[in-house]
């Protein structure tokens, strides 16, 4: 791979992506913010790698997978107006299929192409399958912490800035409830990422997004969330009841010994 390639890549996604206009504006919003977290994947990919000892090439191929990896987002709003996954439509198999059908890795290598979908399709998975490619292992990592950095990124702003039900595809459609599981509780004091399948409140997938810290992969990734205080941001739109503060504690102890 080279800057040519991924100029073109480049040029092919930000042509791709301008297509998706919408007239209802909260549709719109969610357009430009997921071409804007695609970008953002990229910068933070790119932080990342300097921990990796990446060469060229390789930091070539981590900044595709990153500007690619959300790609099948923007046809799954249009489709269906929502983010929500399940079995019979996700956004990882649209974006793949997208991919193939516009030919957009023709250039690559076949090894490398088959690194780019193996960290597209695992990039959101609760636990790493053993299967996976040993090559694509690094860029995956390096993907899942960039992703998660961002996310956090925008919804500690969105959860200070906005009044609860202001965005609700960002939201997932939860209810906004009090409600905090048991489920919930002992991941996140057992030091595990809340599983997806558990989350049914708004509060309840705003501690899974803190609860990725347990499964950050780099020392820069544990710098920037801390440096950045998304935890924290997070916690403060939570409500102050014991479960919550025990788990931000717990939360924020493993963040501090990791730095």
């Amino acid at each position: 791979m080279n800057q040519e390639i991924y100029q073109n890549i480049k040029f092919w996604f930000d042509t791709y992506t301008n297509r998706f206009l919408s007239e209802n504006d909260e549709i719109q919003l969610n357009f430009d913010l997921k071409r804007s977290h695609s970008f953002n994947t990229v910068e933070i990919i790119t932080e990342l790698s300097l921990d990796c000892e990446l060469d060229d090439e390789q930091l070539l191929i981590a900044k595709t997978i990153a500007l690619l990896h959300d790609v099948g987002r923007f046809e799954q709003l249009l489709k269906y107006e929502t983010f929500s996954d399940n079995e019979q439509d996700n956004h990882i198999d649209l974006g793949i299929a997208i991919l193939k059908s516009e030919n957009v890795l023709e250039k690559l290598e076949e090894e490398t192409v088959q690194i780019i979908f193996e960290c597209i399709r695992h990039h959101e998975v609760s636990t790493l399958p053993k299967s996976i490619n040993e090559n694509a292992l690094t860029f995956l990592k390096l993907l899942r912490d960039a992703d998660r950095i961002d996310i956090l990124n925008i919804f500690s702003k969105y959860y200070s800035e906005c009044k609860p039900g202001t965005n609700k595809r960002l939201e997932m459609e939860l209810a906004d409830k009090p409600e905090i599981s048991k489920m919930v509780y002992k991941s996140v004091m057992d030091e595990k990422v809340i599983c997806k399948k558990d989350i049914l409140t708004l509060n309840e997938q705003k501690l899974h997004q803190m609860s990725w810290v347990y499964d950050l992969n780099f020392k820069r990734s544990f710098k920037v969330v801390s440096e950045k205080n998304y935890l924290k941001k997070i916690y403060e739109s939570l409500p102050k009841k014991d479960e919550v503060i025990d788990m931000y504690r717990q939360m924020k102890i493993y963040l501090e010994n990791n730095l």
